[in-house]
């Protein structure tokens, strides 16, 4: 997943230099991830990727439940009562993961202006903050303007 360009990334935080392309790397990846965690949906970068991506999540949920019932039929015959409930638990475990991912792809969004920005400001604190505490300073929360982009696209479980 890649929404932002390392060129538009650089631009927003007025870097002329190649000597930080990795950090601005990383921290961008860490920014498209925080903004699709708060979303809790999946994020795509055209409706042609959305769609796709829609079109298959039946194949693939399937293919997950078929897992689940083997893992269940293969816990269910273990006969030590410990390894049978924690394969059990396994089983449940990836099958509950794979009705998120489910959700997740069903309710995907193409990317657009505002989740854009909200990258570009969790990237440039993560870029200008770079301790997570700054001494001889006054510390405060302020108030998000990232998470008040992603608030309106924001799916609620």
């Amino acid at each position: 997943m890649i929404f932002v360009t390392l060129a538009t990334a650089k631009a927003h935080l007025r870097v002329t230099h190649d000597a930080e392309d990795t950090l601005i790397g990383l921290y961008l990846s860490a920014a498209e991830n925080a903004a699709v965690a708060t979303l809790d949906r999946k994020v795509y970068a055209d409706s042609t990727a959305l769609i796709a991506a829609v079109a298959g999540a039946p194949a693939v949920f399937a293919a997950a439940v078929v897992a689940y019932d083997a893992a269940k039929a293969a816990a269910l015959a273990l006969t030590d009562a410990p390894e049978q409930a924690e394969a059990l638990r396994v089983a449940e475990l990836n099958y509950g993961r794979a009705k998120i991912e489910a959700r997740q792809v069903n309710d995907g969004i193409v990317i657009n202006d505002a989740i854009t920005a909200a990258v570009l400001l969790t990237l440039g604190t993560l870029y200008a903050q770079r301790e997570d505490a700054v001494i001889g300073l006054s510390v405060s929360q302020l108030p998000s303007g990232a998470d008040a982009l992603l608030q309106p696209f924001k799916v609620y479980v």
